[in-house]
């Protein structure tokens, strides 16, 4: 039984009260109240009035098995009553270093061993600042430094300062701007009608973006440090899908240079485009990969940097040559748990077995939006990501505001999607189930007939 009206408008308004919520604004949070959430299950969430809303985004991208896995859940509570934390300079623990083992030994983007180290930090842009000055002083020990870092148009990577200078929005840069160090921004295609088959194929590989990315890299070789790049998806910058012909290109040409590649695979590894990393399908084996979001499952903050076999080399000998870098909460053993029993199920389970049938049933369920929905001006799909640019037709929602409108009118049918701009998109667990998905659907195609027409 859920909370009486009156008990939830007091929980809204305590929060109002003390409350600041990311990525919200204070008028938006009292035109669209934050729901009150008490339980999630597989993937839906439960409310403190006794509703049930589809999480159709896996909540920020996070719930790769669906909230409250057993495994990761007994995981968690087996650990909890034997070591809570322990500081990870000087000391060490077993869910660290298993987890260390099976990432390395499960990560092969071109089919064999690749990463010899792997360095844990808090967030994803935690692991971005991380990989940003590794490749940093990884130069700066072997040879003259190099001060710059290359990222692609609309890029994404986090709002930690490292971070946000490498990003392509301005909405979350220009406010920040005098305090950010110059990226060298590479064009980079948009393939608005991409499917998922195009992913065993070249996209993007002969596009004029793909052209001029690749002379900028050799052009400013000397002084890029790394190329930062979020493989196939481009997720905060409106889904944007450039194509694994031009993931492939660009990381060619920048090792080709002597530039390190950072592959930001926070959001789209762990199963997300149908394999554990999606550098996989460009056979491309980067030199730091950051790893976030479904990391743990989704269960608790946790973020790595797997480094290439040999990179530590340049760290060793001189104590001035070491990397002076610590989180408190990093390897924390209890996320550690976590993330393990999440790996174990994609090592062990018919996680990745199962996804083909999946991303063929998100496909139909794209395909049935599209037709449904005059709106929809682009519709694409990398595995289990989809994405829709939406045009209003017959009326416009207040303010222009069509991500905020159609985020109400979804929570009215209990569905959570919180699109990007004028780019409705889904990305449920793993694991959702075929009715979950044709419900997600039909609540998508009624809510952009009200908002849009």
């Amino acid at each position: 039984m859920g909370l009486p009206c009156t008990a939830m408008a007091e929980l809204h308004e305590r929060d109002l009260a003390v409350l600041w919520h990311p990525a919200t604004h204070f008028d938006d949070a009292r035109e669209l109240a934050a729901v009150p959430i008490v339980r999630a299950e597989g993937a839906w969430l439960h409310t403190a009035d006794g509703r049930a809303i589809l999480d159709g985004i896996s909540s920020w991208w996070t719930s790769v098995h669906g909230h409250g896995h057993p495994a990761i859940v007994a995981a968690i509570r087996e650990q909890v009553g034997r070591l809570d934390h322990v500081m990870f300079a000087g000391f060490t623990h077993e869910p660290a270093i298993a987890l260390a083992e099976g990432l390395v030994r499960t990560a092969r983007p071109a089919g064999a061993p690749a990463y010899g180290k792997v360095f844990f930090a808090e967030s994803g842009s935690d692991a971005i600042e991380v990989a940003l000055k590794l490749a940093f002083q990884w130069h700066r020990n072997r040879t003259a430094p190099r001060r710059r870092f290359a990222t692609l148009a609309r890029g994404y990577h986090g709002e930690t300062l490292g971070a946000l200078a490498l990003c392509g929005s301005a909405i979350y840069r220009e406010p920040f701007e005098p305090l950010l160090h110059g990226a060298l921004e590479l064009p980079a295609p948009q393939i608005v009608a991409h499917d998922h088959a195009e992913l065993r194929g070249d996209a993007g590989a002969d596009t004029p973006e793909a052209e001029r990315a690749v002379a900028l890299i050799e052009a400013h070789a000397g002084e890029i440090a790394a190329l930062v790049v979020e493989p196939l998806v481009q997720c905060a910058g409106r889904m944007a899908m450039p194509g694994v012909g031009f993931l492939r290109r660009v990381v060619e040409a920048a090792q080709r240079c002597g530039v390190l590649v950072v592959a930001d695979e926070i959001a789209v590894g762990f199963g997300r485009t149908g394999r554990l990393l999606a550098s996989e399908w460009a056979a491309v084996v980067p030199d730091l990969v950051c790893l976030g979001k479904g990391l743990s499952g989704g269960a608790l903050p946790l973020s790595a940097v797997l480094v290439r076999a040999g990179l530590e080399d340049a760290f060793t000998g001189a104590p001035e040559r070491a990397f002076a870098h610590s989180h408190t909460f990093c390897a924390n053993p209890i996320a550690c748990a976590a993330a393990r029993a999440s790996l174990a199920l994609f090592e062990t389970g018919d996680v990745l077995a199962a996804l083909p049938t999946r991303i063929a049933a998100m496909s139909d369920a794209r395909l049935a939006v599209a037709a449904a929905c005059p709106a929809v001006q682009h519709h694409r799909q990398a595995g289990m990501i989809a994405a829709f640019d939406v045009a209003a037709r017959t009326r416009t929602p207040a303010g222009g505001r069509t991500s905020l409108a159609i985020r109400k009118a979804a929570l009215a049918r209990d569905v959570l999607l919180r699109p990007l701009g004028d780019t409705i998109y889904w990305m449920p667990p793993l694991n959702v189930a075929p009715a979950e998905l044709a419900r997600l659907a039909e609540v998508t195609i009624a809510v952009i007939h009200e908002v849009l027409g």
